[in-house]
């Protein structure tokens, strides 16, 4: 275990004047703490793997189309030789399960968080994988296929297709970074592990590498340039553009993600990350995801398999990094609905106390949609105006992957309303908005030759323009809301409307 060398000397400082009062009570302190370290080595160490990512196209196709963009498969040399005669070297290098192929190859770091073969990581060193490894400790590993991914957090969740047996999932600490007792703060001791490649090792344990968490940063964000009166909306901002991060001053192997940050429980505390640069010195220090109540929502929607669906407030504000002032509302929109008017500024969102546009991103997206928050505001006069807000789904344009997607009706497949909201706002900018998008879901994959699809071309080539109001009358507000309607029956019908036309409702049966 490396220790830096600010640490020592503190160490030793602390120890030598313990030793002028009571020699045998300094040694007894530096026991204690190499017996705790002991400790953390064994709970956490087990945990933590190495994975390695192929992009070769060289992998074989797979007999049927795969079920979801994740599903990578395993790979087996002999299967491959037998289609490949004479191929052997090429054989021996795709195989990622042999230790001396791993730095020929992109790699990482990876935590088990459930026991069952779930790993979780980052995103970006996943992008465009063909074949994932996970080595882990005591020579132990398993092909894994990506289970939810998300490129605007930057995390994902990988699925062990052959989880070892005994295999052991990290514990989650309890990660406060705002408020009056914050839990991780700027001097707190941690350890930062990693399993990395070294030719000619094997993956037997976990290197664990000592240091302190150094700050707790955020990005400099400047203020949002309005366009026609409104402010960008956002929707291609990452995590790094306002997310909260985790400096840390432990240099094992710093230069990589994906890398356990724990406490000395031996619990997580933080994922590290290289993502976009976050630090403009090549020897800087490191940062890492907090696994905060705002990361720890996110990653169990990825560890369900899940789309994350960002939370949605439906407002614009003058681009203040000081403030949270509301300057215009999606009509009929989250903010619209709770109360919420222009002039009105957010103090606090769930207790929370926020200053900028980059707070409204990290505490609503991280509180996703369909979630209920509570607002602190002040009104135009000052006077206290306290709302409660259930949340759209955000748009943005970001890859992600999700495994476990719900089952389409007849074809039909539904979003929030705040989806195809958020497009007439995006087209509708300096022109006189109309009445918005009423409550209902929107129309988000019809598959072709379904009987939906069949239905819905006798409305127009788009079957995206069209949002959904009721299902055999009974209004429908959220796509959870939508399937409950539509389960278990033979037939529905759907009232549909067109924000943008001014007909009346059509309705439309299925199938």
């Amino acid at each position: 275990m490396r220790f830096p060398l600010a640490l020592v000397c503190l160490a030793l400082a602390a120890l030598a004047a313990l030793a002028r009062a009571d020699e045998p009570k300094g040694r007894a302190y530096l026991e204690a703490v190499e017996a705790q370290l002991k400790l953390v080595h064994e709970s956490a160490g087990a945990s933590v793997g190495c994975v390695v990512v192929s992009r070769s196209e060289f992998y074989p196709k797979p007999a049927k189309p795969p079920a979801h963009a994740g599903q990578l498969g395993d790979y087996s040399p002999v299967a491959f030789l037998k289609d490949n005669p004479g191929r052997a070297s090429l054989a021996a290098h795709l195989d990622l399960s042999d230790t001396r192929n791993a730095a020929a190859h992109t790699t990482t770091g990876g935590v088990v968080i459930d026991a069952a073969g779930l790993v979780l990581t980052t995103y970006q060193p996943l992008d465009g994988a063909a074949r994932i490894f996970v080595h882990l400790p005591g020579g132990k590993g398993s092909y894994a296929d990506i289970h939810a991914a998300d490129a605007r957090c930057d995390l994902a969740v990988l699925k062990l297709l052959n989880p070892p047996a005994g295999l052991k999932a990290i514990k989650l600490g309890t990660v406060t970074l705002v408020g009056p007792n914050p839990t991780v703060v700027p001097g707190k001791m941690v350890v930062l592990f990693s399993n990395p490649v070294s030719t000619g090792f094997r993956f037997d344990r976990p290197s664990g590498g000592l240091g302190t968490i150094s700050n707790v940063r955020r990005r400099l964000t400047s203020p949002l340039v309005k366009k026609d009166g409104f402010t960008p909306d956002g929707t291609n901002r990452s995590a790094y553009a306002f997310g909260a991060f985790l400096e840390h001053d432990a240099k094992l192997h710093a230069d990589c993600s994906g890398l356990a940050l724990v406490n000395f429980d031996g619990e997580l505390i933080g994922l590290t990350t290289q993502g976009h640069a976050l630090t403009g010195a090549e020897n800087g220090p490191g940062f890492a995801f907090p696994m905060d109540a705002n990361t720890r929502r996110i990653v169990e929607v990825l560890a369900r398999g899940e789309e994350v669906e960002y939370g949605y407030f439906g407002i614009s504000t003058p681009g203040q990094n000081t403030a949270i002032t509301v300057e215009t509302l999606s009509p009929n929109g989250p903010a619209w609905v709770s109360g919420l008017s222009p002039g009105d500024t957010i103090q606090r969102i769930n207790g929370v106390p926020v200053h900028g546009y980059a707070d409204l991103l990290y505490f609503g997206g991280s509180a996703l949609a369909g979630t209920t928050v509570k607002l602190g505001c002040t009104d135009r006069t000052g006077g206290v105006k306290n709302v409660e807000l259930k949340l759209g789904k955000f748009k943005h344009d970001e890859p992600f992957i999700a495994s476990v997607r719900p089952e389409p009706v007849f074809g039909l497949t539904v979003d929030y309303s705040s989806i195809l909201a958020q497009k007439l706002f995006s087209r509708q900018r300096g022109v006189e908005r109309g009445p918005g998008v009423p409550p209902g879901v929107c129309v988000r994959d019809v598959a072709a030759d379904s009987p939906a699809a069949k239905r819905f071309k006798t409305l127009g080539d788009d079957p995206r323009q069209w949002l959904i109001t009721h299902v055999n009358g009974e209004i429908v507000t959220t796509p959870a809301a939508f399937r409950s309607a539509a389960k278990g029956r033979d037939s529905i019908k759907l009232t549909l409307l067109d924000p943008t036309d001014p007909n009346p409702t059509r309705e439309l049966t299925l199938p």
